[in-house]
Order: C-alpha cells, then sequence, then structure tokens
C-alpha cells in the first residue's frame, strides 16, 4: 500500500508538470484581472475546463483501454493513425518548439537581464533539448525523472512567488472589467476550454498508462486506484497555482487597463510583489514549466512513433529523432510553423473532446455507430473552423463568408461551439443507423 501511494505521489506530481506549460502561468492572471472582486467566480470556470477537464481526458483513455487505439478503434480501425499523425506535426512544428523559445526569452534571458545574440539562443536550446532527451529517453523512468526531479523545483518557485502574492498583496480587490460573477465564471469557464489542454491530456495518457504498467501494476483494480490518485494530485496542484495566480491578477484592477500583453502583465505583477528576487523564482518556474512540458511530449510522440512504425523503431531512437526535429525547427524560428500548426490544433481539439466524454461516459454509449456518428461529425465541422484559421494565418485565401454565414445559425456558434449541436445529432443518427444495420460493436477489454 505504501509503493502504491508513493508511486501515486510521483505520477501526479509529473502529471502536474507535464500539464503545466509556459502558457498556463500567463493566462490566469489575465482572468484575475478582468474578474477583479469576482475573481472566485472565474477561478471556479477555469478549475472545470481548464484542470478537471483536461484530468478526465486522461481518465477516458484508461477507462477505454490502455491507449488510443483502443479508444479510436470504434470510430475506425485507421483513426488512431491519422490523430498521431496530425498530433505529431502539432507538437514537432508548434507547441514544443514555441516552449523552447518561451524557455530562452522568458526564462533563461530574464534571469540574465539582458537581450542575447541568436548564438546564444542556438546554444541555449541545444542544451534545453538535450537536458528534455535526458529525461525522456528512457520510457519505464521518464515519469519518475519528472516527478522526483523537476516538479519540486517548479512547484517551490511557484508557491514562493504566489506566497508572497497571498502575504504581501500589491492591492485589495476592486471591482474588474466583468461586472458580475456569472460573466466572470463563464469567462473562466471559456478560457480554459481554449487553452486546449483536453488534447494534452488524450496526447499524454500513455506515458501515464505505460508509467503504471512498466511499475508492475495489472490488476484492473489497482489500475483505477492509480488513476483516480493522480487525477486528484493532478488537480490539487493546478488548482493551488491556478487559483493564486488568478488571485495575482485581480489585485491589479487598479493599475492596469487589461489591455496589456499578457506576457508583460505576469513579469510586471511578479515584479510589484516580489520585485527583482521574486522575478527570478518566476524565471525558472518558467524554465521548468516548459522543460517539463517538452519532455512529457517528447516521451508521448516517441511512444507513438514505436507504434506508428510497429516497433521496427523503437521509443529510444524515435524520442531522439522527435528531439533533434524540435531543436531544428526552433533555432529556425517558429513563427511560420506556428501558422501550420494551429489549423491542425482546430482540427484535433472538437474530436478530443467528443472522444473524452465518450471514454468517461462509455457505459451509456449504445455501440460504436455512436462512436462513428460523433466524432465523424465533430471533425468534419472542425475543418471550417481549420480552414478560417489558415485563412487568417495566410495559409489559404478560401472565401468561407457563405459557409460561415450558415454555420452561425447553428445554436451556441457565437461562443465558438458550432461543432456541439451537430455532433449529438451525428451521435443519436451514427447509433441507430449502426442498430438497424444489425451491425456488433467491438469488446470493450474490461
Amino acid at each position: 500500500m505504501k509503493r502504491m501511494i508513493r508511486d501515486i505521489f510521483v505520477v501526479g506530481f509529473a502529471m502536474f508538470a507535464i500539464f503545466f506549460g509556459s502558457g498556463n502561468l500567463i493566462f490566469p492572471p489575465q482572468i484575475g484581472l478582468a474578474a477583479g472582486n469576482h475573481v472566485f467566480f472565474a477561478i471556479i470556470g477555469l478549475a472545470l475546463t481548464g484542470i478537471l477537464f483536461p484530468m478526465l481526458a486522461v481518465a477516458s483513455v484508461s477507462n477505454v483501454g490502455y491507449g488510443i487505439q483502443d479508444m479510436m478503434q470504434r470510430v475506425t480501425p485507421w483513426w488512431h493513425l491519422l490523430y498521431m499523425v496530425m498530433g505529431l506535426f502539432v507538437v514537432c512544428f508548434g507547441t514544443i518548439p514555441r516552449c523552447g523559445g518561451v524557455a530562452f526569452e522568458a526564462g533563461f534571458q530574464s534571469i540574465v537581464g539582458t537581450q542575447l545574440p541568436t548564438v546564444y539562443k542556438i546554444v541555449f536550446l541545444f542544451v534545453f533539448f538535450a537536458i528534455s532527451y535526458y529525461f525522456a529517453m528512457n520510457k519505464s523512468t521518464v515519469i519518475d525523472k519528472i516527478g522526483n526531479y523537476l516538479t519540486p523545483v517548479l512547484l517551490i518557485a511557484l508557491l514562493i512567488v504566489i506566497g508572497i502574492a497571498i502575504v504581501k498583496p500589491i492591492d485589495t480587490l476592486h471591482a474588474g472589467s466583468i461586472a458580475t460573477g456569472s460573466g466572470a465564471f463563464l469567462n473562466g469557464f471559456t478560457t480554459g476550454y481554449n487553452t486546449g489542454d483536453v488534447g494534452t491530456g488524450i496526447v499524454c495518457a500513455g506515458i501515464f498508462i505505460t508509467a503504471f504498467m512498466e511499475k508492475g501494476y495489472k490488476d484492473r483494480s489497482d489500475f483505477k486506484k492509480l488513476m483516480l490518485g493522480i487525477i486528484i494530485i493532478g488537480f490539487v496542484l493546478l488548482f493551488a497555482v491556478y487559483a493564486g495566480l488568478s488571485y495575482l491578477g485581480a489585485q491589479g484592477t487598479q493599475i492596469y487597463t487589461g489591455k496589456e500583453d499578457s506576457t508583460f502583465l505576469l513579469s510586471d505583477l511578479v515584479n510589484r510583489v516580489a520585485g527583482y528576487s521574486g522575478s527570478i523564482f518566476l524565471s525558472l518556474a518558467i524554465l521548468f514549466a516548459c522543460l517539463t512540458t517538452a519532455i512529457g511530449m517528447i516521451a508521448t510522440t516517441g511512444l507513438w512513433l514505436e507504434s506508428l512504425t510497429k516497433q521496427k523503431l523503437n521509443y529510444k531512437y524515435g524520442s531522439l529523432i522527435i528531439t533533434i526535429i524540435i531543436f531544428m525547427v526552433s533555432s529556425m524560428g517558429v513563427t511560420k510553423v506556428l501558422t501550420i500548426s494551429g489549423p491542425l490544433f482546430m482540427l484535433l481539439f472538437p474530436m478530443s473532446v467528443v472522444l473524452t466524454l465518450l471514454g468517461i461516459f462509455r457505459r451509456f454509449v449504445p455501440n460504436d455507430g455512436a462512436w462513428k456518428g460523433a466524432v465523424i461529425v465533430a471533425t468534419l465541422m472542425s475543418i471550417f473552423d481549420a480552414l478560417n484559421v489558415a485563412n487568417a494565418n495566410g495559409l489559404t485565401s478560401i472565401n468561407l463568408s457563405s459557409v460561415n454565414q450558415i454555420l452561425s445559425y447553428i445554436p451556441f456558434s457565437e461562443a465558438g461551439f458550432t461543432w456541439l449541436v451537430p455532433t449529438i445529432i451525428g451521435f443519436f443518427a451514427g447509433a441507430i443507423i449502426f442498430k438497424l444495420m444489425g451491425k456488433e460493436s467491438i469488446p470493450y477489454k474490461f
């Protein structure tokens, strides 16, 4: 029992660190600034979509099987391949190169305190990704390394900043730009949703499942206890940090207009609360937040490459190839590749949300036709969002005005949920068609 508790804490700490990327430092202060004295409601909204839902995404995969292949075979036998390939592009040409850039600019360069030449950035990125690969190169120990060594440093740096903000606030709470508690809740809810961390949950679920299997846990009842345990640990830690950073932002309603750059807002808040020493702790937090996210994503994509090549390319070399690609992309600059990964992200995200719900509530899903109808419709609807992003990024110049006009009549489209109602229709239509055709669903493994 003691061993299980220890493993829950180690993996739970790693889960927190992998989910807490650089962007997760930036948006809570913005939410708090807008909410002002209604910050409590904003924190609850953020906790639901920015913390609980991503945690449930991990649980949804383990509730269906031992990886995304077990989950996505209910759509088609090859759907997990589509998801993996798009995910690889997003990770290699977006998520992790951006982590490297933020780690240098907002982390290392802030500690040094001066603008550094490009050659320093390349050297830094080489060291940054070499360290990332070192921690990720062994799939049986990657989670232990993150949970035992990196997370404590990240947590200490964050808690010092948050602790000072609570003990020595820069101001009392005043009204923010959002006048009501319900408005503050909705802002926190939609901001948490738009971070896209639900996709991170599905993407990274495999490394948490692998970690438990490598530790020798095979019994299903033990597996459920372990998953519940790490979700509780991850949720508590993320909630404490998000709430603290949101409260810090809420103290600045009399100082800031709300139009400030998000990175400047966070840095200036910390500097007002704790001075230069606080800024050093913030820079360390950014560094380690980027590092742990990079390690987790390299480990995940290494597992994916191993699976995609049917073990012809083993995990160690697969993760090395991913690391080299990420380093090269980061060194060349990520502005252009971010414009490429944006549309792919818009394709993946609604699908990830739907898969999470289906996995969590699998007992209420009538048959595999419901999986097919819901996921395929969600993906088809998200194509239009992806094309709009591609147009905005200058990748395409397709005239979508007529389509967008039609889509605007769909309920909840104004809130960014154009796919929601069509997906629900697809769920029921798929279930009925599947039943009428007399097809058999794939049995669950447990």
